[in-house]
């Protein structure tokens, strides 16, 4: 039994290797360190979602939104989207007249969660969210 499951995490390492889970192949393929590593991998990520609907947008988030790509473009850990709150009753944060507002760390299109931060406008404010120098 011991050596049929050392093969078992042998061909599960291989396959983790490339890229590949075994979560649904066996109850013990679920808590496997595979599955641990892409859990922490995801936790890594930081993610940024710019509100784009109406009153966000009178209020600067296309360009705020721009900004986010910018900054963040050489910077592997981070995702930044327009923000895709359809599931909700207005489609938004529903923090408007605060805007342009931004949910940090979300787990991301049409879910709750995250810190929703409001009036993030210009260069600065969006390097201090990112950890990025601000280029002048």
């Amino acid at each position: 039994k011991k050596k049929k499951f050392e093969k078992f995490r042998i061909m599960q390492a291989a396959l983790c290797s490339l890229g590949f889970s075994m979560q649904g192949m066996s109850l013990l393929a679920y808590a496997t360190p595979c599955n641990r590593a892409a859990q922490l991998v995801a936790q890594d990520l930081r993610r940024f979602e710019v509100c784009q609907r109406k009153y966000c947008a009178k209020r600067g988030a296309k360009k705020t939104l721009a900004l986010f790509e910018e900054l963040a473009a050489d910077l592997p850990d981070v995702i930044v989207q327009a923000a895709d709150m359809s599931h909700t009753e207005h489609g938004c944060f529903d923090e408007c007249t605060m805007g342009p507002n931004v949910r940090v760390d979300g787990d991301g299109p049409r879910t709750d969660g995250g810190r929703i931060l409001n009036g993030i406008r210009g260069v600065s404010a969006v390097a201090d969210l990112l950890g990025a120098k601000a280029e002048e």
